[in-house]
């Protein structure tokens, strides 16, 4: 076995559409929260703090012995998703974003969303 095969197999996670596409959600919103104000830290900060846990928790929760494991651990990736959303509906309701970002942010929400339900269903 090469290293590069051991690494492959080591880091499964990065083989899933779903962590692509997670991180592909995490570079999106790190644009939107170019909207917000600066004085806005703490918000900014738990939007980052979720958006990284979305990513994170599907690479940590890959490496769990049992499906029943790493479901959990999409579960709480799932529930990250919902946490931006959440906060973003927040900026919208302070004027920091219009309704057509929120509604785009929700878009592209529910398409990582609907891959993490999916991938949950498919180890349970």
């Amino acid at each position: 076995l090469t290293i590069d095969h051991m690494c492959m197999d080591t880091f499964r996670f990065k083989k899933f559409p779903v962590y692509q596409d997670a991180k592909q959600f995490r570079k999106f919103v790190r644009l939107c929260l170019r909207k917000l104000p600066q004085h806005e830290k703490e918000l900014r900060s738990q939007i980052e703090r979720a958006c990284h846990s979305i990513v994170l928790n599907i690479a940590e929760g890959s490496a769990k012995k049992s499906d029943k494991d790493f479901a959990r651990f999409l579960e709480m990736s799932l529930a990250s998703v919902s946490e931006v959303v959440a906060a973003f509906d927040m900026a919208c309701d302070d004027g920091y974003i219009s309704k057509a970002d929120l509604n785009l942010i929700e878009e592209k929400a529910e398409s990582v969303a609907k891959q993490l339900g999916g991938f949950k269903k498919s180890l349970c």
